[in-house]
């Protein structure tokens, strides 16, 4: 028999215990990475038992009466233990959607890990249709799969170029250079918004989650031109900043930059993230054109309503 219990801070530890045995779990899932915006947001998510065993988690916050997948996560959705085949996570969902309806929420939403981060595949298609999930939105994104050159011959000739100037790449164990001299004035001078992490934050995640927030940076005699911050997972690294100077752009350090991640990095996909436009809500073509430069194919976050 299946038990559904609410999330209290006294299960921290067995939560982040599932997370680390998951099949389709990542570190964003984690309460080390989770609770440091606890306070944004009432969280909702659920424990789900087969006896004494975890066997399932579902990350997630209430707003009125929906149930979201957790709104500070990229994506959630059903976490599940490693050992669960699918005819038991079908179990989890149908049991959790109905202790959700009975709790009062007249809507929930979830946007499942995609399928290539996960260290044990789950049909994610498969388990929304069985248990009457209605696709209501997709969120194209992008992403390398590995090993991959880069065959583009505007992409190599900025390699070659960044090269030659004697531009160099270096993890940083600091993320201050790069937020202060480069990211804010990136969002606030060109973008018109804020990141979405402050640098007190990115510095305290890097510390509660060890080694999986990475910064790596273009540099040329001294100077910084362009960095990157990546969160790794197990199969996967994902881009979660770029960005560079005008001389940076000028001499193409953000280029050698993604060259370096394809040939050093050592996982199987490099996530570039979305292309969508805050502004305007639609794709962005220079973003897709970027992004496919580099080698990237299309893949699609899908929401899932049930209700």
């Amino acid at each position: 028999m299946l038990e559904i219990k609410k999330y209290s801070p006294s299960d921290f530890d067995s939560w982040n215990e599932l997370i680390e045995n998951s099949s389709n779990g990542v570190f964003l899932h984690s309460r080390n990475f989770m609770d440091y915006h606890k306070d944004r947001f009432v969280d909702a998510s659920l424990l789900i038992y087969e006896g004494e065993e975890l066997v399932a988690a579902l990350p997630g916050n209430s707003f009125e009466k929906t149930f979201l997948s957790h709104q500070g996560l990229t994506f959630g959705g059903w976490v599940f233990l490693k050992k669960l085949d699918a005819s038991k996570q079908l179990q989890v969902i149908q049991k959790s959607l109905k202790f959700l309806f009975e709790c009062g929420f007249t809507r929930i939403r979830v946007k499942p890990v995609p399928e290539f981060y996960h260290s044990q595949k789950i049909d994610n298609d498969a388990l929304m249709l069985s248990c009457g999930g209605v696709l209501v939105d997709e969120d194209p994104n992008y992403a390398i799969e590995l090993p991959k050159v880069i065959s583009d011959r505007g992409k190599r000739w900025g390699v070659q170029k960044a090269m030659n100037l004697g531009i160099h790449i270096e993890e940083d164990d600091c993320f201050v250079t790069f937020w202060d001299e480069i990211l804010m004035p990136y969002h606030r001078q060109v973008l018109g918004y804020e990141p979405v992490h402050t640098l007190a934050e990115i510095e305290y995640l890097a510390t509660k989650n060890n080694g999986k927030i990475r910064q790596f940076n273009a540099y040329h005699k001294g100077e910084i031109l362009a960095g990157v911050t990546v969160f790794t997972h197990p199969e996967v690294v994902r881009t979660q900043y770029i960005a560079s100077t005008d001389d940076g752009r000028k001499n193409r350090a953000v280029d050698l930059l993604i060259g370096y991640l394809m040939r050093n990095i050592g996982e199987k996909y490099i996530d570039l993230g979305g292309v969508t436009d805050p502004k305007t809500g639609l794709p962005k073509e220079s973003l897709v054109q970027w992004k496919e430069s580099f080698g990237g194919e299309l893949y699609v976050g899908k929401v899932w309503e049930f209700c």
